[in-house]
This record gives C-alpha cells, sequence and structure tokens, in this order.
C-alpha cells in the first residue's frame, strides 16, 4: 500500500472516531464532577474538584499527545526528544505502563528530518497499545536506527494495527483498533523513513531508520 500527501477519507472518518472515543470519558467525568457539585454544594466541594482537575489534565494530556501524533504540531523539524518524551510520560501517567529512555544524551536532535519525531512518538504509542496488561516501553538507539520495545505479560497488538502498519490492510476495513497502525505506517512513508516490526509472546520490537 502506497501513501501520498494525502490521508484518504475514510482513514480520516476513523480517526476522528478514535480520538473522540478516547476524549469522551475524561470530558465526561469533568461534566460528571460539574454536577456533583451542583447537587451536593459546599459538602462536596473536595471531591467534585478533585474529580475535575483530575479529568480536565486527562484531557489535556490526550489532546497533546493527539496533537503530536495526529496534528501539523508533531510534524515540525524542532520537535526534540525531550518534547516526545515529556509527552509520553504525561499520557502513561497513572496506567500500569511505563517508560524506558535511554536517549538523554545519545538523540541527535539537530540531524533529524521533519516528522521523526512524530513517527517515533507514534511507534511508542503502538507498543503501548500493544500490552493491555501493562508494561514497559524502551527506547534506545542502535546505529542509524531507533528501537521501540514493549514488553508486558501479555503482547497482544489491536485488531489489525500491525496489519495495517504492514501496509497489509485496505483502507475500507480500518477500525478504530486499526487505525493507529496505518496512521504510523502512513506518516513513515510521508516523511521517508523505513519501518520495521517483530512480535513474539515476550516482546513488540519496532523500528525506525534514520
Amino acid at each position: 500500500m502506497n501513501f501520498d500527501q494525502s490521508i484518504p477519507t475514510r482513514a480520516s472518518e476513523i480517526l476522528i472516531s478514535k480520538i473522540c472515543h478516547d476524549l469522551v470519558s475524561p470530558v465526561g467525568a469533568v461534566n460528571n464532577g460539574i454536577e456533583f457539585l451542583s447537587e451536593m454544594g459546599a459538602e462536596g466541594l473536595e471531591d467534585g474538584l478533585g474529580l475535575i482537575q483530575h479529568s480536565a489534565r486527562q484531557s489535556s494530556v490526550r489532546l497533546q499527545l493527539f496533537r503530536m501524533c495526529y496534528g501539523a504540531g508533531g510534524s515540525d523539524a524542532k520537535v526534540t526528544g525531550k518534547a516526545i518524551y515529556e509527552t509520553f510520560m504525561n499520557y502513561i501517567e497513572g496506567t500500569k505502563c511505563s517508560l524506558q529512555w535511554d536517549l538523554m544524551n545519545d538523540i541527535p536532535d539537530d540531524d533529524m528530518k521533519a516528522g521523526f519525531m512524530k513517527t517515533l512518538l507514534n511507534l511508542m504509542v503502538l507498543a503501548q497499545e500493544s500490552m493491555p496488561k501493562g508494561g514497559v516501553v524502551h527506547v534506545t538507539m542502535q546505529d542509524r536506527n531507533m528501537i521501540v520495545t514493549g514488553r508486558g505479560d501479555m503482547i497482544k497488538p489491536k485488531e489489525g494495527s500491525l496489519e495495517a502498519f504492514n501496509g497489509n490492510m485496505d483502507v475500507e476495513d480500518l477500525t478504530p483498533k486499526s487505525i493507529h497502525g496505518y496512521i504510523t505506517k502512513a506518516y513513515s512513508d510521508l516523511f521517508g523513513f523505513e519501518v520495521g516490526d517483530t512480535v513474539t509472546s515476550a516482546d513488540i520490537i519496532l523500528t525506525l531508520e534514520f
């Protein structure tokens, strides 16, 4: 499957559906907190504000991730490794997933082409989504390759996500579960990067050549 400069309408529809689905819970919880305050008054102030603050932060960090993964902002060549590290760390806060980031002093930010950090972040999310019971996303660099490894108690990529990632799924067959794999491949092709995957029962290894 070859990608051009545009994302097919069907893929855009599925991506928007995924984004809306992922935001429904935290945004709805903000509304629940407001309703709780209106019903309980001063007695529910602490609990209501806590719910609102927690849910508002979840909404904010998810929007930031989506902006970097899918929006124009993440395509800028000025996006740094530090920026995607912080974005991903905020996204997995409070989950069973952790990040092992071995690039603090090695990632050559100044040498990266536009879209590199976006593609790397998308690979990190793809690894995280492949560990339904949680685990560790490990990011390291070997020669001219970034290696993103997901290790957890269960490696189970979302249905169709790797097929879409490998270009083996028609646009008409995309679902919210497979759209992230498709978009990751679309951006890697658009920006001229080679990506690959290896999956075992113990881990998922995603590579990004630059």
